[in-house]
């Protein structure tokens, strides 16, 4: 998870269980391919998953099986298995895209609007929205990128960009969402409570 303005946590991985349902999806067409026996196909989808990652390409991924789990990894196994890491990140933006439309985060500029994104220090980025690509993120051109005519494009989150002279937000808690009542109902608790630890400390001390 990496933390934002907004002070939520967008998702940068995905959960095993996420993993092993993309990892299912790919052991069917290996089955439906012939690619591997009826027998293994049981475990498959848990090797997979097991050794798979979204920078691993099918050969790295087949020498891992082979090494492992005694998969018979030749050439056609392996370009089936280069599928996976495509198959994560796609699962993986369409989680990041869910995350974002659960925290209300939206699209709030269009191609050819000018934003600006923080650095990590230092002063913030500045460049033009040139795409909206999935994930919830935009694709822009920074303005470094521009005067000197490189291809070079960001991805930036939706809720990491601001419009120029924008303040940034303040940072959002958890409790952001949660509704009045309940906050009001917690808040009128904890009073209680503290009331009850000092009539305690009343009673203890002489």
């Amino acid at each position: 998870m990496s933390a934002t303005l907004t002070g939520l946590s967008r998702p940068t991985d995905l959960s095993f269980e996420d993993r092993l349902a993309v990892a299912t999806q790919l052991a069917v067409r290996l089955l439906e391919a012939g690619l591997i026996r009826a027998d293994r196909f049981q475990d498959a989808p848990h090797d997979i998953a097991t050794y798979g990652e979204i920078t691993k390409d099918g050969e790295e991924l087949g020498r891992d099986l082979a090494r492992y789990e005694a998969w018979q990894s030749g050439e056609a196994v392996c370009a089936a298995l280069d599928d996976y890491g495509s198959m994560l990140a796609e699962r993986l933006e369409a989680v990041q895209a869910r995350w974002a439309f659960d925290n209300d985060i939206r699209q709030r500029f269009r191609i050819g609007d000018r934003v600006v994104w923080p650095k990590v220090l230092g002063q913030d980025n500045s460049g033009i929205v040139t795409g909206i690509e999935p994930g919830a993120r935009y694709s822009v051109m920074h303005d470094r990128a521009a005067a000197s005519g490189s291809p070079l494009r960001h991805l930036v989150n939706f809720e990491d960009c601001r419009a120029e002279g924008e303040p940034a937000p303040r940072r959002r808690t958890p409790t952001d969402s949660l509704p009045g009542k309940i906050l009001a109902a917690a808040s009128a608790w904890l009073t209680v409570e503290a009331m009850h630890f000092t009539a305690a400390i009343h009673l203890i001390l002489p």
